[in-house]
């Protein structure tokens, strides 16, 4: 492991960048002055490393300077310095009111602190807030407007996503949030009781937000505390195949090479396995098939099985669906007739219903296979063949080629089931 060095701020963003375009570079001056910050709040950052814009797939990244070997740290956090309702200046507030600030969602503490830190000037976190992008380039589809996510993600699962989300966070802001906010009007600038500012920190916490899983015991299912703002770590980008993760620790959050990294390639963590429906949600982005090995796609109507890169993820479920959809008339009524549908002794150990399995299936499961993705494509506002066409020009706006790289690539998933169906 690297012996994290003291270096200058400049040194910490900037690299071999020339003078002549730092000068011109209207985000130097925010940038240098978070440097100084994780400096004097011993962010341990690695001297293998630096926050960027060149070298990035986005407005910033962390890219390394020089070669990194697996499992060497990167940086830590120390816990002090995560945003969260703990350690944020209204945190006595927030467990007092504790009891009426639950919310649904779960994420309202979290938000009433960002907010609060967010539009206070003297914050303590304040050259971490002030390097927040744009809100403009935080382009989640919950600021598309209605007829692009129809246009747009007609059939990806997005819009409808979108839709429960806005309905939910405005219920949850009028009577959750606005309450606590008028109640502590000396605590919160009048910004904090707009619907709109708060669609913006809902945005922030979704697209850069961490959530720490709790130590469970094996055989328990998985999760998670509520979010919390991780400074430093949240520079990061996203791929599927990422080459560092976050560890948390009991006094520090660390970042960890997971492979080798060449000098000057893009450290990337990963946000969970998520496939590109869920990565443009959430973030605003996705991935180009067939580079998330993580896509999925939703097949059929009204019951909605998931189909994977390597075949149907619902395998269970969705054998069920197959014998029942392949039984006779007699055999319906003769099991309707039966207490309940248990499968039969002898059909323990059936198929598994990923690709290279394909074939050992009987030829009417394949029919029912194959038909039910070609009916599901049907979902979509248009052909296979008209995305490719679309995606080999250059004239596409970000929100176009998103979108276009989360339905192709669902109908890409599709369309390999049929195939090793015919």
């Amino acid at each position: 492991m690297a012996a994290p060095m003291k270096r200058n701020a400049e040194e910490i963003v900037e690299g071999n960048v020339s003078v002549k375009k730092r000068k011109a570079n209207e985000n130097f001056e925010k940038l240098n002055d978070f440097a100084q910050w994780i400096q004097k709040n011993n962010f341990m950052l690695s001297d293998k490393v630096k926050v960027s814009q060149e070298g990035s797939c986005a407005q910033y990244g962390l890219v390394a300077v020089d070669d990194i070997s697996a499992d060497e740290m990167l940086f830590q956090i120390p816990r002090s310095l995560l945003l969260n309702p703990d350690t944020c200046g209204i945190a006595k507030c927030l467990k007092e009111d504790s009891k009426d600030i639950a919310g649904t969602s779960g994420w309202v503490p979290t938000l009433l602190a960002l907010m609060y830190e967010y539009t206070n000037p003297e914050s303590p976190w304040r050259p971490y807030l002030d390097l927040v992008p744009d809100f403009s380039q935080l382009d989640l589809p919950m600021f598309w407007s209605k007829s692009e996510r129809v246009d747009l993600l007609q059939g990806s699962g997005v819009a409808e996503a979108v839709r429960r989300d806005l309905a939910n966070m405005e219920d949850e802001f009028n009577s959750v949030v606005r309450p606590f906010v008028r109640k502590h009007k000396d605590k919160f600038s009048p910004e904090c009781e707009s619907l709109e500012f708060y669609k913006r920190m809902v945005a922030f916490v979704m697209a850069y937000s961490f959530t720490e899983p709790l130590g469970l015991e094996e055989g328990e299912e998985s999760a998670k505390t509520m979010p919390m703002m991780v400074p430093l770590a949240d520079i990061l980008n996203h791929v599927a195949n990422n080459n560092a993760h976050l560890k948390f620790e009991k006094n520090a959050l660390k970042m960890v090479a997971t492979c080798n990294i060449k000098k000057d390639e893009e450290v990337f963590n990963t946000y969970g396995e998520l496939a590109n429906w869920h990565l443009l949600h959430m973030y605003g982005f996705a991935q180009p098939h067939p580079h998330n090995h993580w896509d999925t796609s939703l097949y059929g109507e009204d019951v909605g099985f998931i189909v994977g890169v390597d075949g149907i993820l619902d395998e269970l479920e969705m054998t069920e669906v197959l014998k029942v959809s392949c039984l006779d008339e007699d055999e319906v009524d003769r099991r309707l007739a039966d207490d309940g549908w248990e499968s039969d002794d002898e059909e323990d150990g059936d198929p598994a219903l990923t690709y290279d399995s394909m074939d050992s299936l009987q030829g009417e499961w394949k029919s029912v296979l194959k038909r039910g993705a070609e009916l599901t494509l049907g979902r979509y506002g248009s052909a296979m063949s008209e995305d490719q066409t679309k995606l080999g020009t250059m004239d596409l706006t970000s929100r176009q080629r998103y979108a276009l790289y989360t339905v192709h690539g669902q109908k890409q998933l599709l369309n390999t089931l049929i195939n090793k169906c015919s």
